[in-house]
């Protein structure tokens, strides 16, 4: 019997699926996610604050079953919104994952001020500066889910896509809670964040990053840069799948298997280990 806390975050909503829209570009739409007809989807929108204060909304998939699940937080691209990835946390959802998408601050429904919005900045210094402020998020929303008894605690599984990769892979160097981090289109160099220094911090933490033909080969020579200035064991993969651009990943058919599939073991451990 599912217990009384899931039931009250199970609040179905149905709706047509949203485009995903281009990595780091202006926001998509935002509309609710599309539902297969033989899934039941266990959807609702979340409020929680920074602790700076600032008011974020996400989408929150309540896992199905009364066990706890292992956590999976989405972190869209700099100028996209949460409703890029509806599409990715239907398919972790019904791969058993609790799953929180979030809108960043200066994003979708995280925006306090229409002139707050990041879309509107006009310059690189400061889009790096507001972005910059987005780990407060991160953290924000990663708090939200280790008090949610609806997953476990000590298992979170963090996916980034574009400049949401950064914010991954410095949320996963500091919150011991984390058990994988998931890269999608990562760049080395983004609004100010350094991803090889904060990849070397992320040592031992399973990392999976998923590039495009067009992106294979930085991002494979990104992985091998890590791996031999830390010189041990590697812990680091780099899939490449068919899309052709970085923008084309999220619709690739084969995302959702080349993802979940190394995450098995990892974020579904054995009963005797939970």
């Amino acid at each position: 019997m599912r217990n009384p806390y899931y039931l009250a975050l199970c609040l179905a909503a149905f709706g047509s699926a949203a485009s995903a829209a281009l990595l780091d570009s202006a926001p998509g739409g935002g509309s609710a996610p599309a539902v297969a007809r033989d899934v039941e989807i266990h959807y609702g929108t979340v409020a929680f604050k920074a602790d700076d204060g600032t008011a974020l909304k996400a989408d929150w998939w309540a896992p199905k079953g009364s066990d706890r699940a292992p956590a999976a937080l989405l972190l869209h691209a700099a100028g996209a919104d949460r409703t890029q990835l509806r599409d990715l946390a239907e398919r972790l959802y019904k791969n058993g994952y609790g799953v929180l998408a979030l809108d960043l601050r200066g994003h979708g429904e995280s925006i306090a001020k229409p002139e707050d919005a990041y879309t509107l900045l006009e310059n690189d210094e400061a889009r790096a500066n507001a972005w910059a402020f987005t780990t407060r998020d991160v953290e924000a929303a990663a708090r939200w889910l280790r008090t949610n008894r609806a997953v476990h605690s000590a298992n979170l599984n963090l996916f980034g896509v574009g400049a949401g990769s950064a914010l991954a892979v410095r949320q996963g160097s500091r919150d011991e809670n984390v058990r994988s981090v998931t890269l999608i289109s990562p760049r080395e160099k983004i609004l100010g964040f350094d991803l090889h220094e904060d990849l070397l911090a992320l040592e031992g933490v399973p990392t999976f990053l998923i590039a495009s033909r067009e992106g294979k080969q930085a991002v494979e020579a990104l992985a091998k840069s890590v791996h031999d200035e830390l010189g041990g064991a590697p812990f680091i993969t780099v899939e490449t799948l068919k899309a052709k651009t970085p923008a084309d990943l999220l619709d690739d058919s084969k995302l959702e298997f080349t993802i979940t599939k190394p995450l098995k073991a990892i974020a579904f451990p054995s009963r005797g280990r939970r």
